[in-house]
């Protein structure tokens, strides 16, 4: 019997290929291993060279083929299994080891994050948000280059020439991401691709650091761009958008040729245990087999094929096999931060505004007793209860402002007394609302130029073009804006905004993770006061009800379906 096991060029070290005369015994033991692959152009069986693909694949071989591929395979995947054992010592430790002259001074678990990924070549940097996850990646791939640099015998320059990084970001991050790689690998060596998609295309891979959008791999001149390389390191910054086996941004992203490969979110990856699969996939393929047999491993499912859970007795197996690959940092544990105090400021309707929100409720009384009403339903109702304790009566963009309202008196008290001549930032969930705020405070505003367009009060949202966004936070963190406007889902997510010391919330949605991760813009590394998180709170309203559930760590916005939608709606009315 003639078995022949390689580890080809072309597999990145991340698979083994296995050539064998035809044995039924063989051949079914190979299609157990979960992540195992054929490849027809070359006639090989291809096998993640990981202890777990070698443990499946011994425990089903026949046992006159085990010990020709136990000797081959064991002195592969002796120095994979002396590294995973490696990191587990790293991340108890919280410290690294790794020489490499920093540019800008890490804190211990930045060494360590250096020591984990040099280790395992790739991996997932599961950082709590403000924990410096963007500089051990940019650590890293510097790292890397002076290596090359020391193989080759090259300069920095000529290593430069070819060594070529790509950064996946959400669209928000990517000035970020600019703003980090200047600071802490000291150069401007990167391209961040803008324009039409043509000249996009012509741009990727231009420079050492390429930095584009998420939605780049949904577009099909754009994706063949990135396919058409091989990459020295990819890095998926927020990968949670990535989550999404089926969708088509994944597919492409598991196509993405690199030889070694970063995953960062400050999102726990098993909050649904289905959503690791995608980004494990791309950290290290075949870890946790295919999806349909990870599916059958590890999920179960209920009559309709919805995913319910993980099997009884698998998830300890599931854990373990993803926090070997992943190193997960919380900020109590690693950092030396100021506290984060909390306050909820109560006031009461009255007035045209406690009418208005009378009335809605008994228009959502009425629709729920229609057995039909359907959760999203159930769900726009209570975000226009929402939006008239913020002031705001009507819909689709045709709003009344209602002046005064509650909750303007408490933030004119706060901005106007208590907080004056104090940086704060105010994040809201509505586009109109920050609008009309920034508009009432434009007097706080120090503005770059009269009657331009950055003149306007200093709003971060939807609507916020990329480079005005990137100067206001400039401004505001040089201390030449005192308040900046927030939508709470667009302003949580690569924005520093350590300057101020408060946030107060006008409104809140449902979303935990828009919550924290929002306030976490200014409880990160770099604060040096206490944080303050102000709550505006209308008494006997939708509002409590969110304070509660977003109190308790409940994200209503994840479950918020059929009898959970009727029971959320019966509280808020009071029934």
């Amino acid at each position: 019997m003639r078995v022949s096991i390689t580890s080809p060029p072309w597999a990145n070290g991340r698979f083994i290929a296995i050539s064998t005369e035809y044995d039924p015994g063989i051949i079914a033991a190979i299609k157990s291993v979960p992540g195992r692959r054929w490849d027809p152009g070359r006639h090989v069986w291809l096998i993640p060279l990981t202890p777990e693909s070698h443990a499946a694949l011994l425990t089903h071989l026949p046992r006159y083929a085990e010990p020709i591929i136990e000797r081959d395979l064991a002195s592969r995947l002796e120095a994979r299994a002396h590294d995973l054992a490696a990191v587990e010592r790293i991340k108890a430790h919280g410290d690294g080891v790794v020489p490499f002259a920093y540019l800008t001074e890490p804190y211990g678990h930045q060494r360590a994050g250096l020591d984990f990924l040099v280790r395992l070549g790739s991996g997932a940097l599961l950082w709590e948000m403000g924990t410096g996850k963007t500089k051990t990646a940019i650590d890293y791939c510097e790292w890397t280059m002076q290596q090359e640099a020391l193989r080759h015998a090259w300069t920095m320059e000529q290593v430069r020439r070819s060594f070529r990084v790509l950064v996946i970001c959400p669209n928000t991050v990517k000035r970020n991401w600019v703003a980090e790689i200047e600071k802490h690998a000291g150069h401007r060596d990167y391209i961040v691709p803008d324009g039409p998609l043509t000249r996009r295309k012509g741009e990727i891979g231009s420079a050492g650091y390429t930095i584009v959008n998420c939605e780049m791999l949904s577009a099909k001149v754009t994706t063949e761009a990135i396919l058409a390389r091989q990459w020295d390191v990819v890095i998926v910054d927020e990968s949670t958008r990535f989550k999404t086996p089926t969708a088509k941004r994944t597919k492409a992203l598991h196509k993405v040729n690199a030889k070694r490969r970063l995953i960062l979110t400050g999102s726990p990856i098993t909050g649904k245990p289905q959503d690791a699969w995608a980004q494990l996939e791309f950290v290290e393929p075949g870890l946790l087999g295919s999806w349909w047999s990870f599916l059958d491993r590890y999920m179960v499912k209920d009559y309709f094929g919805s995913i319910t859970g993980v099997k009884d007795g698998m998830a300890e197996e599931l854990r373990a096999r993803i926090e070997s690959r992943s190193y997960r940092v919380l900020k109590r544990e690693v950092l030396d931060l100021p506290p984060k105090v909390y306050e909820n400021r109560w006031v009461e309707l009255d007035g045209k505004q406690a009418a208005a929100y009378k009335q809605m409720k008994s228009e959502l009384r009425v629709a729920l007793e229609g057995h039909d009403i359907l959760a999203p339903t159930i769900l726009t109702q209570l975000l226009r209860l929402t939006q008239i304790t913020a002031g705001l009566i009507g819909e689709r963009g045709d709003y009344l402002w209602l002046d005064p309202s509650a909750k303007l008196t408490e933030l004119d008290n706060l901005l106007n007394d208590e907080l004056a001549g104090e940086q704060v930032v105010v994040f809201a969930l509505y586009q109109r609302e920050l609008e009309k705020l920034a508009a009432r405070y434009q007097t706080f505003a120090y503005p770059l130029s009269v009657g331009s367009l950055e003149a306007r009060p200093p709003i971060i949202y939807g609507p916020t073009p990329e480079h005005l966004r990137h100067e206001i936070i400039e401004r505001f963190q040089r201390g030449e804006e005192r308040i900046l406007f927030a939508q709470s889902h667009t302003g949580g997510i690569g924005v520093n905004l350590t300057a101020a010391r408060t946030a107060i919330y006008y409104t809140r949605g449902w979303s935990l993770e828009d919550y924290i991760q929002s306030q976490d813009r200014l409880h990160r590394i770099g604060q040096q006061g206490t944080v303050t998180i102000i709550n505006l709170v209308a008494k006997n309203t939708v509002d409590m009800v969110i304070d509660r559930a977003l109190a308790a760590k409940q994200n209503m916005a994840d479950i918020l379906t059929g009898d959970v939608a009727r029971k959320l709606a019966a509280e808020v009315l009071g029934d």
